[in-house]
């Protein structure tokens, strides 16, 4: 049997159509950073990925609290929308 592995990245997003917007922060659980993108994009399809780094209590201290939008989407739930 075979364990899979996940990790909780970061994935910081702004609206498409709206520049000047401030940047959403989402967290999901994957196994890759680019599946992480690939499922944030597929769940927020009006938003662009901005960057993506594996969140850590460093990365996540950096930010101050008025930027944070904490929204974890558990790997199981994004799985089954594929």
């Amino acid at each position: 049997m075979t364990a899979i592995w996940s990790h909780r990245f970061e994935v910081v997003m702004r609206p498409l159509r709206d520049l000047g917007a401030a940047p959403t922060t989402v967290y999901l659980e994957t196994r890759t950073a680019a599946q992480a993108t690939r499922d944030a994009v597929t769940q927020y399809p009006e938003m662009k990925v901005l960057s993506v780094a594996r969140a850590s209590a460093t990365v996540t201290a950096v930010r101050p609290l008025e930027q944070h939008h904490n929204v974890v989407v558990p790997l199981a739930r994004v799985a089954g929308r594929r």
